[in-house]
């Protein structure tokens, strides 16, 4: 392998497993960033309460699969290039695929 491609190869490694790193640090917030459930008197205001906490834990999960997703497409791009399945072009093909 050049070191052209070792550069490469290395910083989409880099990136997989900072994404994976980042994705798994931000699921242990879960805890700390979810609201508490509170009782505001009112049936309604209760459900209501609880419907927005349960947004909030769900994005916090998306946000989390989200990053775990992208680790995934830089994992597959360090792949492909590793085997030769693609050049250069083919990486940002990779990366980006999905993201419109």
């Amino acid at each position: 392998m050049t070191a052209d491609f070792k550069v490469i190869y290395d910083d989409l490694s880099g990136l997989a497993k900072a994404f994976h790193d980042q994705a798994g640090d931000y699921r242990k917030l879960a805890p700390d960033v979810s609201p508490a459930i509170v009782s505001g008197g009112d049936p309604g205001l209760d459900a209501a309460i609880k419907e927005i906490a349960n947004l909030v834990v769900g994005l916090h999960t998306l946000l989390a699969d989200r990053l775990d997703d992208h680790g995934d497409k830089a994992g597959y791009a360090r792949d492909s290039f590793h085997r030769h399945d693609v050049d250069i072009h083919g990486v940002f093909e990779d990366l980006t695929d999905g993201l419109d």
